[in-house]
């Protein structure tokens, strides 16, 4: 498959795009973009084992771009980090249930019949938030990515 159809001197068509929001405060910078893009990375290659040619397709944002675009909030999204440090987190988590929670270490909400696209997830520090995506990526990410695409995921 070919790399995504996002380019940064190009019109962004907010219909293309699965928003993976991270916060604006310097210890999400440090460790939840980071985060971010490796969740991409593992987006793009769910979607090549199941040949989708997108769109849409993850694209990393900050928070406050995310909240201040009401059309980007209609579209799917995953939000990485605590409530206290992304914006987009503390708006969404608490319409959302807990489908995975490791007491003191880390948390994952989303609607767990996957109908608001819709998720938040982090951990009480930068190993936790690790260990919390790797979790996601096993258990949430292919019905999550199902949902969206219409793909039926074997459990």
């Amino acid at each position: 498959m070919n790399t995504p159809i996002l380019h940064p001197d190009e019109t962004v068509n907010v219909d293309h795009v699965i928003p993976i929001v991270v916060g604006t405060h310097l210890r999400a910078e440090l460790g939840d973009r980071r985060r971010g893009y490796y969740l991409g990375e593992a987006i793009v290659d769910w979607m090549e084992q199941h040949q989708i040619p997108g769109p849409p397709w993850p694209l990393v944002c900050s928070d406050m771009w995310y909240l201040n675009q009401t059309e980007l909030r209609t579209r799917p999204t995953i939000c990485i980090g605590q409530p206290e440090l992304n914006a987009a987190t503390a708006a969404l988590s608490p319409e959302l249930e807990t489908v995975l929670l490791a007491d003191d270490a880390y948390r994952i909400q989303c609607d767990p019949e996957y109908i608001d696209l819709k998720s938040c997830l982090w951990g009480i520090d930068d190993a936790h938030t690790n260990q919390c995506v790797e979790q996601f990526i096993k258990n949430v990410l292919p019905n999550f990515l199902g949902s969206i695409f219409g793909v039926s995921v074997e459990k």
